[in-house]
C-alpha cells in the first residue's frame, strides 16, 4: 500500500511537470501562430504586387505590338514614297530631255533665235509652266520625305521607351518573384513549426487525460493492470486509424479537357446549365461535397491542378464583383451572372479583370498560380446561388 502511495506521488509529480510544460508549449504556438499571421500579411502583399506586375507586363506587350504594327505601317509609307520619288525623278527627267531636244531648254535662246514671236510666247509660257510643276513637285517629295524622317524619328525614340520600360518590368517581376518564394519559405518553415507543435500539444494532453487516469487508479488499488492495456488498445486502435487515413499521395478523381469558348446566347444564366464547361483544363483533386483531408468541413467546389500561368476563363458572361487577394484563397476573382449565380476562381497567379468589368464566355480573366499558401499550382473554382454551393459538374458538359 505504501509501495502504491510512493508511485502515485511520482505519477503526481510527473503530471504537474507534464502541466507546465504543456502551458508553455501552448504559449509558444499562440506567439507562433501571431508570427504566422505577419507572414500571411506579407505574402498577401507580395501576391498583390506580383498580380499588378504580371498585369502590367501584359498590357506592356499589347502596347509593343500595337507598336510594332505602327513601324510597319510606316515602313511600308516609306516605300511607297521611296518609289512616288523614283517615278516622278523619272517623268521630269523625261520632260526636261523633251524639252532640250525641242530647243526650249533655253529661255534666252528662244527669244534670240529669230523664230516666230507666238511660237516663242508659247514655248516661253510652257516652260514658266513647268518649271513651277517641277519646283512644286520636288516640295511636296522634299516634305513628305521630313514627315516620314519625323515619324520615323518619334517611332524609334518610342521603341526605345518601351524597351526600356519592359527591361525594368521584368527586373521588378523578377525581385518580386524572388521576394514571394522567400515569403512563400517563411510560411512553409511556421506552418511546419505549427504543425509540430500541434502534434506535441495533442501527445501531451493525450498524455496528461492518460497519466491522470493512472494516478486516479493508483489511488483506488484497482484494476491497474486492466486499465493500462485497455489504454495501450485504445492508443494503438488511433495510431492504426490516423495511419490508414493518412494513405497515400492524391491522386485525380477525373480529367478535364474542355475549357469555355466564346458563344453568344439571349438565354438567362439558369438556362446554361449542363452547357457549360470547366475554366481550366487539368486534373480534377476533389469530389464537390466530399471531406477535406483532415477532416471537418467538406469540398465547396473543384480543385483543378494545371501548370503554373495556364489561363483561366470566364464559364459565361457577366460582370466582375470581386478581384483581389483574400486570406485562404490568395489572388480571387468572383463573377455575377445574374439571377442570384455566381462563379468563384482563386488561387491565381494574376488577376486580369478589374471590378465592373464585363467578362464574356471564354475570356481569359485570370492565370493559374498557388497564391494563398496553396502547395500546388492549381484553380479552386466554384459557384454559388444565392449564395449556397452547388455542385459545378451539374453545369458542364
Amino acid at each position: 500500500m505504501c509501495a502504491a502511495a510512493n508511485q502515485a506521488d511520482r505519477k503526481q509529480s510527473e503530471l504537474d511537470a507534464l502541466k507546465q510544460r504543456l502551458q508553455t508549449l501552448q504559449q509558444d504556438f499562440r506567439n507562433t501562430q501571431a508570427h504566422r499571421k505577419e507572414a500571411v500579411d506579407e505574402l498577401r502583399e507580395s501576391e498583390r504586387a506580383i498580380s499588378s506586375a504580371v498585369r502590367q507586363m501584359r498590357q506592356l506587350d499589347g502596347e509593343r505590338q500595337r507598336t510594332q504594327s505602327e513601324l510597319r505601317t510606316l515602313a511600308q509609307q516609306s516605300e511607297a514614297t521611296v518609289e512616288r520619288i523614283r517615278t516622278q525623278q523619272s517623268h521630269l527627267a523625261q520632260a526636261l530631255k523633251g524639252a532640250y531636244q525641242r530647243g526650249q531648254g533655253d529661255p534666252l535662246k528662244l527669244i534670240l533665235n529669230g523664230g516666230d514671236p507666238n511660237q516663242a510666247a508659247r514655248d516661253l509660257r510652257y516652260l514658266a509652266h513647268l518649271s513651277r510643276a517641277q519646283h512644286a513637285m520636288i516640295d511636296a517629295l522634299r516634305a513628305d520625305l521630313a514627315q516620314l524622317d519625323a515619324l520615323q524619328l518619334q517611332t524609334a525614340q518610342k521603341s526605345d521607351e518601351l524597351a526600356q520600360l519592359q527591361a525594368a518590368r521584368e527586373a521588378e517581376q523578377k525581385k518580386l518573384l524572388a521576394d514571394k518564394r522567400a515569403r512563400e519559405q517563411v510560411l512553409q518553415k511556421l506552418s511546419v513549426q505549427i504543425q509540430q507543435q500541434q502534434r506535441q500539444i495533442s501527445n501531451l494532453k493525450r498524455d496528461e487525460r492518460s497519466l491522470t487516469q493512472l494516478v486516479q487508479r493508483l489511488n483506488r488499488l484497482m484494476a491497474q493492470q486492466a486499465a493500462r492495456e485497455a489504454a495501450a488498445r485504445k492508443a494503438q486502435q488511433k495510431r492504426a486509424a490516423a495511419k490508414d487515413a493518412a494513405g497515400g499521395p492524391r491522386r485525380p478523381v477525373a480529367v478535364n479537357t474542355d475549357t469555355p469558348v466564346a458563344f453568344r446566347s439571349d438565354r438567362p444564366f439558369s438556362r446554361l446549365k449542363g452547357a457549360l464547361r470547366l475554366p481550366v483544363a487539368g486534373e480534377l483533386m476533389n469530389h464537390f461535397g466530399a471531406p477535406r483531408e483532415g477532416g471537418g468541413v467538406s469540398w465547396k467546389g473543384l480543385f483543378i491542378r494545371a501548370a503554373q500561368g495556364t489561363a483561366v476563363k470566364a464559364i459565361a458572361a457577366g460582370q466582375v464583383v470581386f478581384s483581389e487577394w483574400l486570406r485562404g484563397f490568395g489572388n480571387l476573382i468572383i463573377v455575377d451572372h445574374g439571377e442570384g449565380y455566381m462563379s468563384l476562381y482563386s488561387n491565381n497567379e494574376s488577376l486580369y479583370k478589374q471590378v465592373g468589368e464585363r467578362v464574356q464566355p471564354g475570356d481569359a480573366i485570370a492565370a493559374v498560380g498557388n497564391s494563398g499558401g496553396q502547395p500546388d499550382p492549381g484553380l479552386y473554382f466554384e459557384m454559388r446561388h444565392q449564395s449556397r454551393p452547388v455542385n459545378p459538374l451539374l453545369w458542364v458538359k
